[in-house]
């Protein structure tokens, strides 16, 4: 009780301390907690978007060995298709495979049929999706993010948010 009457009885130094020290590490990561915030909005659009072209580039059906006795295996995975399997077809081309199988090819290699390279997703919905994916590989701002709760949990004692 007598150090915070002690430290009461001085409001220059309380002020200081609050204007110097406290309020622009909060600005600084209110500024930080916001960019994020921000950045992951704009990755969860683009991911949405870039799913919403796969799915207009494509079809959903189950597949039905009664209906489809001659098409045996999905050629991404070489697996043959069950009774009741959902499977996707390619609407440019007609090429058929199990839905997972193509929406990994589409998300991890190429925007194309992995068969013939028929376009699945427009040329520029794939190439923001392309950068989307390299933009997720440098994240300075999570980064700093990190160091300023660490060196706030440290008590400041450490790093002074710089790496």
């Amino acid at each position: 009780m007598g150090a915070i009457a002690k430290l009461l009885s001085y409001p220059d130094k309380i002020f200081s301390l609050f204007f110097l020290r406290i309020l622009p590490e909060l600005l600084h990561l209110a500024i930080l907690a916001a960019c994020i915030f921000w950045k992951y909005y704009q990755i969860l659009a683009k991911k949405r978007n870039y799913t919403a072209a796969i799915n207009s580039g494509s079809s959903r059906f189950k597949y039905r060995k009664k209906l489809r006795p001659d098409s045996g295996e999905c050629s991404v995975c070489l697996s043959d298709y069950a009774e009741g399997e959902e499977c996707c077809r390619v609407v440019a081309c007609g090429h058929a495979f199990h839905r997972r199988c193509l929406e990994r090819w589409l998300k991890g290699y190429a925007p194309t049929c992995p068969m013939c390279r028929a376009a699945v997703v427009p040329e520029e919905v794939a190439a923001e999706y392309r950068r989307l994916q390299m933009e997720e590989e440098d994240d300075w701002i999570e980064k700093e993010f990190a160091l300023i709760l660490l060196n706030a949990l440290d008590g400041g004692r450490s790093c002074n948010g710089f790496f």
